[in-house]
C-alpha cells in the first residue's frame, strides 16, 4: 500500500513512504492550487474589463464582487471539508486493510 521514495513530493510527512492517505491529500492540495490559479486568472481578466467599463457597470461589478468573494470563501470551506473527508476515508480504508490483513 505504501511506496518508498525519499524524494517523492507526495511524501507529506517525510517518512520516506507514500501512503494512500498521503496520495489523496496531495491530490486534494493540487486540485486546490489549480482552482486558485484559475480564480486568479479570472480575477485578472475581470479587472481588465472593469477598468474599461462605464460607471453603472462598475456599480454592478462591485455588487458581483461581493457575491464572488462570498462564493470563493464558501468554495474554500468546501475544499477544506473535502480534504478532511478524504483523509478520514483514507484512514478508515487503511484500518480495514490492516484488519483484513491481520485476519489472513
Amino acid at each position: 500500500m505504501n511506496e518508498e521514495n525519499p524524494n517523492n513530493p507526495m511524501d507529506l510527512n517525510g517518512d520516506g513512504k507514500v501512503s494512500f492517505a498521503e496520495k489523496l491529500q496531495y491530490a486534494a492540495d493540487k486540485a486546490g492550487e489549480k482552482l486558485n490559479e484559475a480564480a486568479d486568472k479570472a480575477k485578472a481578466g475581470a479587472k481588465e474589463l472593469y477598468e474599461k467599463a462605464s460607471p453603472k457597470v462598475k456599480e454592478v461589478c462591485a455588487e458581483m464582487k461581493e457575491n464572488a468573494t462570498e462564493f470563493a470563501g464558501k468554495a474554500k470551506e468546501k475544499l477544506d471539508e473535502m480534504s478532511e473527508d478524504i483523509s478520514d476515508a483514507a484512514e478508515r480504508a487503511k484500518a480495514k486493510f490492516q484488519k483484513k490483513k491481520e485476519e489472513e
